[in-house]
């Protein structure tokens, strides 16, 4: 049986349908005794905890053979990620698949790719079964950022290699699923690497208005994160990594997708058709 951690997020909640639709009825663990994950709410099994509350953990895995782990990038994210796998190895569980994210290394300028890399040598020190998916940019934070026609960012010409959230789901429901991938760790990209600009003129051809890429400073950046409740910490990860983008951070396109999927990955001009109401719409959609 499979145990998804992290199951209401863009990601999560996609690995839950994913399995579903593959007759795998998984378990999700939730914080609130009411159904966050309204898709799941009569199909999945549900076990209410509190990752901040270790001692949960033991019932949330009990007859569980692998997991999916997917935490919020929090400063409480390290903490919660190697409580579930020191609860993992305790508990015998064969296989964690943990979403991690684009080059996280310990030396990395980025808090959260130090933390997400210190979580993976824990998981890979665990003795349980790991693999590792490490994504850029999902399709969908544009669903967050297109206002009214416009697409802020301070990455000015860096190039992108986002990628659908649903191809993340999609590789995490491989490697939970088929043999072959324990031991592995995977940059999933998408198939091409875009400027902001670019996106815009993408945008523009599916949403039915005119998009413009805006570009802002990144102490702009910075006092917009901060207003709409951003920890500090996180603020400032986020300008710098639009910094990065800038200068070709994640401007890589690999083929580890292909490894994990049987159908070519998403372009964003799929995505922008499929999602073109709510990306022409004058407010940010909730994602």
């Amino acid at each position: 049986m499979i145990l998804v951690i992290g199951a209401t997020g863009t990601v999560g909640s996609e690995v839950v349908r994913q399995l579903l639709a593959r007759g795998v009825r998984p378990r999700v663990l939730e914080r609130n005794p009411r159904p966050a994950c309204p898709r799941a709410a009569h199909t999945a099994d549900r076990v209410i905890g509190d990752l901040d509350r270790p001692e949960c953990l033991p019932r949330a895995l009990a007859g569980i053979d692998r997991v999916f782990l997917l935490t919020r990038q929090t400063s409480r994210q390290l903490d919660q990620e190697l409580a579930v796998i020191e609860a993992a190895a305790a508990a015998g569980i064969e296989q964690v698949v943990k979403l991690s994210v684009f080059r996280a290394h310990e030396e990395s300028p980025l808090q959260i790719a130090r933390q997400h890399r210190t979580a993976e040598r824990a998981l890979e020190r665990s003795g349980v079964g790991y693999t590792v998916l490490r994504p850029p940019f999902f399709m969908q934070n544009l669903l967050r950022m297109v206002r009214g026609g416009v697409l802020h960012s301070a990455a000015r010409d860096g190039r992108v290699a986002m990628i659908d959230a649903r191809d993340i789901a999609g590789a995490a429901v491989t490697a939970l699923t088929r043999p072959g991938h324990t031991g592995r760790t995977y940059t999933l990209t998408g198939p091409e690497a875009l400027t902001f600009d670019d996106v815009a003129t993408v945008l523009t051809t599916q949403v039915g208005r005119p998009v413009r890429h805006v570009r802002v400073p990144p102490d702009g950046l910075r006092a917009g994160l901060l207003a709409a409740g951003t920890e500090a910490w996180f603020a400032t990860d986020m300008v710098l990594l639009h910094e990065m983008l800038a200068d070709g951070y994640e401007d890589l396109i690999t083929r580890d997708l292909g490894a994990l999927l049987d159908v070519p990955p998403r372009p964003l001009l799929r995505f922008a058709h499929e999602h073109r109401a709510l990306l022409g719409a004058d407010e940010a959609a909730v994602v």
